[in-house]
Parts: structure tokens; C-alpha cells; sequence
């Protein structure tokens, strides 16, 4: 686009006739030159920490490591937190997503929609889970391929849009995550009450679908709102949050299913103290066991229901999006404060 708009500049100024408009179309080329010399092309330092920088057709992906973690981030929003050495998850809701485990206590079919740094794949996967995963962005499996030890034995991938791969699909899964969410906006499409209804076709009897999304505490209009549009298909709905205290920032998962979620808690989940001696393992219990005993009902009275025709979830995200965007410049200011 831009250099059809400088081509019909300067046959503009061509075709104006003349020494001026020649002196224009040379202005204009030298104009454009000097803004192209002007914009640093940003590439990888290591040293800094910057380990990777790749523009897709989708978005800005980087690679970033700091105090010993591996970071993933995606238009600026924060995908996976790792440990280089082992690849264990640092990220709380991946913890709390672990739930799905007891609710679904053998090893079925999961489809990720959203792969990011493949964290999840891994992880069901070494627990005996089949793992599918759809990703519309190719450019974000290459990078979990070469910085996050993604390989093709922990999931099945399919590089396309999630609510397509829905609707082509001719099987069922047991646990469906929608786990797209979390950088600039919202992809409106996959959260509608039409996309929820899709979703909860592709299910096995009992199955469940559990959806990540970010948000400004356990109560944001966005929570209640996707709530409501879920009851529309399913009878239980709960939303299971990871901030604390419960008007911050933080992830908040919700599980959909048309029978009861519930389970024998206090054999299934991991207490935090008997994994004292271990300082990822009770990372990991306390943030399952937090998310689980602080699950809700959202109260969704008045809630907005998300249609395919009314759906003002990409418009809500902004102000999530400019909160995160400041906890995350907080977080990495030591580095300079421009991941």
C-alpha cells in the first residue's frame, strides 16, 4: 500500500509537467528514503535478554529471558513463562488449569485453540492426554519449536483459525481450552454465543470446555458477560481466578460443562505444604488450590449475551490491555523498560 500511495504521488507531480514537477517527485523519493533510513531495524540481543524478535502476519512475537525465565510474548502480552532447563511453567493460570485433570480423571482428548509457547500441550501430554492444537499464526509454533522444546510428540498441531478448524471438524474431544486470548484484544468470533455452541457440538458426552482470558479482577463486566453466553449451552459455568486480591489484574478461567464439575477436592488437589521442599511444585499447588477454592458463579443478571452480530469484547479489552501493558513495562524496567 505504501508504495502504490508513493507511485501515485509521484505520477502526480509528473504529471503536473515542468521543473516543479520534477523537483516534487524527487522530493518525494527522497522523502521516502530518509524515512526508511530513519526506522531501526530492531533485532535479537542476547546479551540484553531479547532472544528472539519475529513479525508475523498476525503479530509481534518475542522472545525474552529474565531472572532465569524464558518469556513469551505476543503484541506485548505475556503467552508463557518458563524454565529454560525444563520447560515447567512459571504461568499461574497454567496451573489452574491442571483442574481439568480431576474433573476428567483419565487421560482423554484434549484440543488447544492457541498454542503460544506449547506449555499446555507438554503438560497434558506427559499425563497421558492424545493433544491437538490449532494455531492460526505459523510464525508462533516455529518459535515454540526453537525456544520453548515444543516438538511434534507433544501435540498434533493444525495451523489455521480456531472457529474454522470448529467448523470443519468430524470428531469430538473431551476438554476443549480456548486459550487465543491475551495480547492486544479479544478475537470477538471465538467468544459468541454461536462459537460456544459450536464448541460444545465438538464435545464428548461430559466434556468440558475451559476458556483463558485476562481481566481487571474476578468481577469485570467481560467475566460476567461470557458467562452468560456460555449458560446458553451449558448448565454449569465456573469461573476460577488467579489475582489475588480479587479487584486486580489477572487471569481468570472459566469451565463449561452440561453436567456438574466437581470432584473429591481434598484427595484430588495437591496440598501446598506437603510440597514445601520443592519451590515449583508448591508454586503449582498453591496456585491450583487458590483457583479452585475461590471459584465462583459469575453473577451474570443484565449481562451483555455475545452474538456474532453484537459483540463489543475487542472495544472492552483496551482497558485490560493498557493494565497489562503497564504491569509488564513494571516488570521488565530493570531491562530498560522496552520489551
Amino acid at each position: 500500500i505504501g508504495l502504490v500511495l508513493l507511485a501515485a504521488g509521484i505520477i502526480a507531480a509528473l504529471g503536473a509537467g515542468g521543473a516543479r514537477g520534477r523537483v516534487a517527485a524527487l522530493v518525494i523519493l527522497v522523502g521516502a528514503a530518509a524515512g526508511l533510513a530513519a526506522v531501526p531495524e530492531e533485532r535479537a540481543d542476547p546479551a540484553s535478554g531479547l532472544l528472539a524478535i519475529a513479525q508475523s502476519s498476525y503479530a509481534e512475537i518475542r522472545v525474552v529471558e529474565k531472572n532465569g525465565l524464558r518469556h513469551l510474548l505476543i503484541d506485548g502480552g505475556m503467552h508463557a513463562v518458563v524454565e529454560p532447563e525444563t520447560w515447567r511453567s512459571w504461568h499461574p493460570y497454567n496451573a489452574a488449569l491442571d483442574v481439568l485433570k480431576p474433573l476428567h480423571p483419565e487421560p482423554g482428548d484434549l484440543l488447544l485453540v492457541g498454542l503460544g509457547g506449547g506449555c499446555l500441550a507438554k503438560r497434558f501430554t506427559t499425563h497421558g492426554w492424545s493433544v491437538q492444537a490449532v494455531e492460526i499464526d505459523p510464525v508462533v509454533g516455529r518459535i515454540a519449536e526453537e525456544f520453548f522444546g515444543l516438538t511434534d510428540a507433544d501435540a498434533e498441531r493444525f495451523y489455521e483459525d480456531g472457529r474454522r478448524f470448529l467448523e470443519r471438524a468430524e470428531r469430538r474431544w473431551d476438554v476443549i481450552i480456548l486459550d487465543a486470548f491475551g495480547s492486544s484484544s479479544i478475537p470477538f468470533h471465538l467468544v459468541t454465543a454461536e462459537a460456544f455452541g459450536l464448541a460444545r457440538e465438538r464435545l464428548n458426552p461430559g466434556g468440558i470446555l475451559a476458556l483463558n482470558m485476562e481481566a481487571r479482577g474476578w468481577d469485570d463486566p467481560l467475566v460476567a458477560s461470557l458467562a452468560a453466553s456460555l449458560r446458553l449451552h451449558f448448565a454449569s459455568v465456573w469461573a476460577l481466578p488467579t489475582s489475588e486480591p480479587p479487584d486486580q489484574l489477572g487471569n481468570v478461567i472459566l469451565l463449561a460443562s452440561a453436567g456438574p464439575l466437581e470432584f473429591d477436592e481434598y484427595t484430588a488437589l495437591p496440598r501446598p505444604r506437603d510440597h514445601l521442599g520443592e519451590e515449583h511444585s508448591h508454586f503449582w499447588a498453591v496456585e491450583l488450590t487458590h483457583a479452585w477454592d475461590n471459584r465462583f458463579e459469575p453473577d451474570a443478571a443484565g449481562a451483555l449475551l455475545l452474538t456474532d452480530d453484537r459483540n463489543p469484547v475487542d472495544l472492552w479489552s483496551e482497558s485490560i490491555n493498557l493494565q497489562a501493558r503497564a504491569v509488564l513495562h513494571r516488570y521488565f524496567d530493570d531491562q530498560g523498560g522496552g520489551w
